[in-house]
């Protein structure tokens, strides 16, 4: 056996450890109708040129239709939006009958509601095994301010986002959110609208606050790999 074999469903599950944004990808069909699909094998590339890039499957449904369009639309969904994701996720024939969307300046379907929106012209497509990489080069984009919906070990969790501190401001505070794992699964709070452990810092350490914080709650943590200033 090669050394490079592995078992799909248990690879799928060790990528799934790393937790993404959610978004949905749309474009016209040659028709003009809308085609879309949810995707979170999404990145930004570059700034200069701002490039960006999702990876779509061969067996994709539209995956024609995608790779031969001429521009397509990355859409951010907001914690709000599970609906939406399951919703593009399954097939079905007029998904985009269940949502609020109107077209961007090159006419691809932009999301109401979303975190942010990208319109992008096809920069390439590259191949890479099962799926292809579509680059895209962006040419009209948005940022709602709203939080983001997350997706990691297959489920849906909404990261609480505290506002961004101001750093040359007196008095600004330094925010401090964090992943949780236990026993191999995400450890968030919440019912429906899942948040992640965070807290404010008060211009402090976040590390040290943090696990003072998480601690409180009598929790014991370890192996910090990340910590991400707000």
């Amino acid at each position: 056996m090669k050394a490079d074999v592995f078992d799909p469903r248990a690879l799928r599950e060790a990528f799934g450890a790393f937790p993404t944004a959610v978004t949905v990808i749309t474009a016209s069909d040659p028709a003009g109708r809308p085609v879309g699909f949810a995707a979170n094998s999404f990145t930004s590339v570059s700034l200069d040129p701002p490039l960006l890039l999702v990876c779509l499957a061969k067996t994709a449904r539209d995956y024609s239709t995608m790779t031969a369009a001429e521009h397509f639309a990355i859409n951010i969904l907001s914690e709000a939006q599970k609906d939406v994701s399951i919703k593009f996720a399954r097939p079905a024939e007029d998904r985009f009958a269940a949502v609020d969307w109107a077209r961007g300046p090159n006419g691809c379907p932009i999301f109401a509601q979303v975190a942010a929106w990208f319109e992008c012209s096809m920069h390439d497509v590259i191949e890479a095994g099962d799926h292809v990489m579509m680059v895209g080069r962006v040419t009209a984009f948005k940022s709602s301010g709203l939080n983001g919906l997350g997706y990691a070990r297959g489920d849906y969790f909404a990261p609480k986002v505290a506002a961004k501190a101001n750093s040359s401001a007196a008095g600004g505070e330094v925010g401090a959110v964090a992943v949780l794992e236990r026993h191999g699964a995400l450890f968030p709070l919440g019912d429906d609208n899942l948040s992640l452990r965070s807290c404010s810092a008060g211009g402090g350490d976040p590390a040290k606050t943090l696990a003072s914080h998480l601690e409180q709650l009598g929790l014991s943590v370890h192996d910090w790999f990340s910590l991400l200033d707000l």
